[in-house]
């Protein structure tokens, strides 16, 4: 007797997991990531899944090569952000944050690596905000082959 749903086939799920969406988290980290994207859709009035995760070569995934536009290097130093507080000891994809907007900016507190990933995610959204213009449907889920040289320093 086969189990409901057994031998289909789910293509998007597929593909989101290729493009590192969906991806095992902790409970920690959903409630960071949750943060960031009401954080993005805040400071865009735009859907972070389906505007962010996937655009160009570094939204949403490991990036690499050269940043398609002014969004892309956004994701970019998001990135570089992350990595710099890695070599401080600290867990960016795994910590868990809470923020304020007070006087319509965002506040952010509580331990260090929760504040670090926080302004973190705050620098890519109020960039995110900032470069809006360049946005372009074009590097919608960009597929990463095409995503060649070398990485930009941070």
């Amino acid at each position: 007797c086969k189990g409901r749903g057994e031998g289909k086939v789910f293509t998007l799920p597929l593909a989101l997991l290729h493009r590192g969406l969906l991806q095992y988290k902790s409970p920690r980290s959903r409630e960071g990531l949750l943060e960031f994207r009401k954080m993005i859709n805040q400071a865009t009035r735009k859907s972070a899944i389906l505007s962010y995760y996937g655009y160009g070569c570094y939204c949403g995934s490991d990036g690499r090569g050269e940043p398609k536009d002014a969004t892309d290097w956004c994701c970019h130093a998001h990135d570089c952000c992350y990595n710099k507080m890695l070599a401080r000891g600290c867990e960016p994809k795994l910590e868990s944050y809470s923020y304020s907007i007070q006087s319509g900016n965002i506040a952010c507190g509580k331990t260090v690596c929760q504040k670090w990933t926080c302004e973190c995610d705050k620098a890519a959204a109020m960039c995110f905000q900032r470069t809006a213009h360049t946005f372009r449907r074009k590097y919608l889920y960009y597929p990463n082959i095409l995503c060649k040289g070398p990485s930009p320093a941070c």
